[in-house]
């Protein structure tokens, strides 16, 4: 009889493993897994494991749509992780002790044939489970739009401040993201269309200063600050 208690302890352990479970939340904490998120050129996500058991070896994948693998650079442009959220690109991997997350950054600079679906799979190295979303684009229309207009950010790095240009008019604005995909500045559109932004008590790394006109998303600029 102790034996088969012992077996019996033995598959609750694996099945509490086996049915460990990763969920992926936007930047509210809203969990979003298998959802649709509309999405211009990129998103925050993160990665969290639910349950009571560390899982190892945790990658986030790209496809497009549920069958066919993306192809960089021919289907599409793509970088994971480009603002540095601590682990590596292209096909990230990473460890999440139970209850941890994982904040995950991925960002296009071209999609062919658009409108398109993207599926972003979340899984174990070699197992289960598996989160998934989908990442829908209408068009580039917007960031091409972008790029015939000023938006300017400099210098970088930056020390005790740095300038924003915005040539979009008075129904513009940008917002700046460290890191974490936390919001730490909102800057409003003026007259001149060049406004200094203090920098001197933020934390070195990198930041995203994002651009939206008519409450669009338009084009994203990266920046560093060093003191």
């Amino acid at each position: 009889m102790r034996h088969i208690i012992t077996i019996i302890a033995a598959l609750i352990v694996c099945a509490s493993q086996t049915f460990a479970q990763l969920v992926i939340l936007d930047q509210q904490g809203n969990d979003i897994t298998n959802t649709t998120v509309n999405i211009t050129n990129e998103i925050y996500f993160k990665v969290k494991n639910t349950s009571s058991s560390d899982i190892a070896n945790i990658k986030c994948y790209l496809k497009v749509s549920a069958n066919e693998d993306a192809v960089y650079e021919t289907d599409a442009t793509w970088e994971f992780c480009s603002i540095q959220c601590g682990i590596d690109g292209g096909c990230p991997k990473f460890s999440l002790a139970a209850g941890a997350e994982q904040l995950v950054h991925l960002e296009f600079s071209q999609v062919n044939n658009t409108p398109c679906d993207f599926l972003v799979y979340t899984y174990p190295t070699g197992g289960n489970p598996t989160a998934i979303f989908t990442i829908h684009f209408d068009s580039f229309t917007g960031i091409s739009n972008a790029t015939s207009k000023s938006f300017n950010v400099y210098p970088s790095p930056a020390n005790e401040s740095f300038t924003i240009e915005n040539g979009f008019g008075k129904n513009s604005y940008v917002e700046i993201y460290n890191v974490l995909g936390q919001m730490v500045k909102h800057v409003a559109s003026d007259n001149n269309n060049r406004i200094s932004v203090n920098c001197s008590s933020w934390k070195n790394g990198y930041y995203v200063c994002r651009l939206y006109n008519d409450g669009k998303a338009e084009k994203t600029v990266k920046i560093v600050v060093a003191h």
